[in-house]
């Protein structure tokens, strides 16, 4: 085994040689014609490439110089380790010897990075050509890569073992050598904010035993970079304008283990912000009045960096809705060190107003194009519009159809036009499910899904699930036509066949069979109305002898023929796991018509709102309520509302509401309100978007105020329940894994403090 640097292989070593080279056979001092080339020593490389490189052919003139040239351009491919030139009497004679392939590429020492990590950054590879400046460059990205996972004192030793036919071995020997911590993160210069008001704004952090599962603590010189500029953000966004960071210094212990850091500032004066106007620089007939009510920012305001950017978008988007396709917003300062005032004008630049030309849809090799096209919110010869466009890639995505969307705007021969060139990467639509999983409320569940959400490529769903559990037998179906007779009219049929075991919260078994036809309109941009008239027969059977006497009376069968009408706005990026946006749905049921066995009338309403705070940082709210009238003192018991599980964390299923004493049997209310407040943020040390931490707080109150037997208890305490846990968007579909303590609650409520659930919440 030999280090790289015992070979002589130096291309500088090779030129000089060169220029000092007296051939066995001397040069002419006059100009000579090249009567032949000769080349030796080539085995990979044919003999016509070698020639190719040099510069010179048979007729040519030689001359050192020339000579000179050639040696360069051969070095200069890197497929040669060495080069000879000589002259012989017209005789060009090119002697090489071939770099070596690498044969194997091994890693020795590490244990800190595996193997797949650490070829992730080596450029390197089998059958690739050998040279020492390749691997030096593969040593410079190991050692980053050690030094971002905390190692700055890593070493790697390059080493090569020789094999037959020109093959090399290349080992990294690696000494990993200990995790270089941060001791000490201290401020130079701060009069206004402390260390430790300072020590919460920078990335670098002190370690602690807390940080076992982050690398914050770990000596990064690019995050001490970085957090040069997250302290310029902070200063700004709070009215520094003249801060600067004046130097970012980390000093090794003399142990080697540990970083004592060091940022010394200078902060400045604050400063408010003076005169704020906008102004147009062209002719364009745009309202200065209406643009400036989009300018959030007023003077007297304490200056905010960031705000200028927000009125800059604000006044983009604005202007986007009135056609302007290209334009370019500018803030020009005007600084008063004197009154410490930073006055801004939003100079803008609209380009010409421009229409759509064409609509080019790309990358769906299975999806019709008008699938595609029906849910633009543009069309050929319309204005350009940034917020319709802005909508047309949410409605699309939210099809999900598709892996990616994609929408650019192409500028065309015509000064007034652009092209909308729709990109989009098709994902399978089909799926074949069979699952298994557990829930707290349900036991060990089995799932089988037969489900196309694209069918033929027509935007068609068609859906048949199957689902199993210890309290549950279900078989569900249904087709749905999103656009029915070429409109916006989404219609379809569904059936249902459906077992509950409701055993533990009230003593009896529930059997639903029926089915329903629904049509749905749009009566806005993000408003839509559905109605659905079905039919449903519900059985009420295995009344426990313990039942309550209210359960009892239930037993039996009951047909209804319901109406169901929902008015729902959603704007919302995501069904699934949303990050902003909001849905309010009011829904009124009615079931009646002189042909049932239970008549009443049923509202409920649901509203959620999605904040991002920061990156991966959403805070989410719901407000829930409830209310049936019982038009004929007939209503059953299992159209009552319940509170509990995963509308109401920290208490059981049905867990809040009347309840009879003797027995413990839910009986629900005719009266539901309720709340959940949840802020969802990434996981420290986990950087996958998928898995995301959450704190929340739930309330909820469950009424009858039908009787006044003693044996029902019917608190009317508003329960609230505080809580954590994490949330994992899985193959399988969203989980959800949560501990609740129920902070009020009344005497008879049934409480469960650990829930693991399928499913979304808002």
């Amino acid at each position: 085994m030999t280090t790289l640097f015992q070979r002589k292989t130096s291309m500088v070593k090779a030129l000089f040689a060169a220029a000092l080279l007296v051939p066995a056979f001397a040069a002419p001092a006059w100009a000579e014609k090249i009567r032949e080339i000769q080349v030796s020593g080539n085995e990979r490389v044919e003999t016509s490439t070698v020639q190719s490189y040099i510069g010179l052919e048979r007729g040519s003139e030689y001359s050192p110089a020339a000579a000179r040239e050639a040696l360069k351009s051969l070095y200069g491919t890197g497929l040669f380790d060495n080069v000879e030139i000589g002259w012989d009497q017209g005789k060009l004679i090119i002697d090489v010897q071939e770099n070596p392939i690498v044969n194997v590429i091994a890693y020795e020492g590490n244990s800190a990075l595996s193997d797949e990590r650490l070829e992730a950054v080596v450029n390197l590879r089998p059958r690739a050509v050998y040279t020492p400046g390749k691997v030096q460059e593969d040593v410079k990205s190991i050692l980053a890569a050690y030094r971002q996972s905390g190692r700055f004192l890593a070493q790697v030793n390059p080493q090569i073992i020789r094999r037959d036919q020109n093959r090399v071995d290349v080992v990294f020997a690696v000494d990993e050598g200990s995790k270089t911590k941060i001791r000490k993160v201290d401020f130079v210069g701060n009069d206004v904010y402390a260390d430790t008001d300072l020590r919460g704004v920078v990335a670098t952090k002190e370690t602690a035993f807390w940080r076992f599962l982050s690398t914050s603590d770990n000596y990064d010189p690019d995050r001490i970079e970085f957090d040069k500029e997250l302290l310029r953000r902070f200063y700004l966004k709070n009215g520094y304008a003249d801060f600067r960071v004046i130097s970012a210094v980390a000093e090794l212990s003399k142990s080697k283990e540990d970083f004592f850091v060091t940022y010394t500032i200078e902060e400045g004066e604050v400063y408010d912000f003076g005169r704020i106007d906008v102004r147009v620089s062209s002719r364009e007939d745009l309202d200065l009045e209406e643009l400036r009510k989009v300018v959030t920012v007023k003077e007297g305001d304490r200056y905010d960096a960031s705000r200028i950017d927000t009125n800059i978008d604000n006044l983009i988007d604005l202007l986007g809705q009135k056609g302007f396709a290209f334009l370019d917003v500018i803030p020009v300062f005007d600084k008063n060190a004197k009154d410490r005032t930073i006055g801004v004008t939003f100079d803008i630049r609209p380009g010409p107003r421009v229409y759509i030309s064409r609509i080019n849809v790309e990358g769906n090799t299975r999806t019709h194009d008008n699938v595609i096209r029906r849910e633009m919110r543009l069309a050929e010869g319309d204005a350009f519009s940034n917020t319709k466009l802005q909508r047309s890639r949410d409605r699309l995505q939210v099809l999900d159809f598709f892996e990616t969307v994609e929408l650019q705007q192409e500028e065309t021969e015509d000064p007034d036009r652009i092209a909308i060139d729709v990109k989009v990467k098709e994902k399978s639509t089909g799926e074949f499910n069979i699952g298994a999983g557990f829930s707290t409320y349900e036991g060990v569940i089995g799932t089988t899904e037969l489900r196309e959400r694209n069918f033929l490529g027509k935007g068609q769903t068609v859906n048949l699930a199957f689902a199993l559990s210890a309290e549950r037998q279900d078989i569900n179906a249904s087709f749905t036509e999103p656009w029915f007779l070429g409109r916006e009219l989404s219609a379809g049929v569904d059936v249902l066949n459906e077992k509950r075991e409701y055993q533990d919260e009230s003593s009896y078994d529930q059997k639903t069979t029926g089915g329903g036809f629904f049509l749905g309109f749009p009566m806005g941009e993000y408003v839509r109305n559905t109605t659905r008239l079905g039919f449903r027969q519900t059985e009420i059977s295995d009344v426990g002898t313990a039942a309550s006497t209210f359960v009892a009376a239930e037993a039996g069968t009951r047909d209804s023929l319901l109406i169901t009408n929902t008015i729902a706005f959603d704007n919302r990026d995501s069904t699934l796991m949303p990050t902003r946006g909001s849905r309010v749905a009011w829904t009124a049921e009615y079931s009646g018509f002189g042909v049932t066995d239970t008549s009443f009338i049923r509202n409920s309403f649901l509203a959620s709102r999605h904040i991002p705070l920061a990156e991966r940082w959403v805070l989410s709210g719901a407000l829930r309520g409830g209310y049936m009238y019982d038009l004929n003192d007939d209503a059953a018991l299992f159209e009552n509302f319940n509170l509990g599980g995963y509308t109401l964390r920290g208490f059981d299923r049905a867990g809040i509401g009347p309840r009879d004493t003797n027995t413990d049997d839910a009986l629900g209310g005719r009266i539901m309100a309720g709340h959940s407040l949840e802020l969802r943020f990434p996981l420290p040390g986990v950087k996958s978007n998928a898995v995301s931490g959450l704190v929340f707080t739930d309330g909820g109150l469950v009424r009858d105020f039908r009787t006044n037997s003693p044996i029902i208890a019917e608190s009317s305490k508003y329960r609230i329940s505080a809580g954590a846990g994490f949330f994992w968007n899985s193959p399988l579909g969203p989980l959800r894994f949560e501990w609740g303590i129920p902070l009020v609650k009344a005497n008879e409520d049934d409480t469960r403090l650990f829930a693991f659930n399928f499913g979304s919440r808002f």
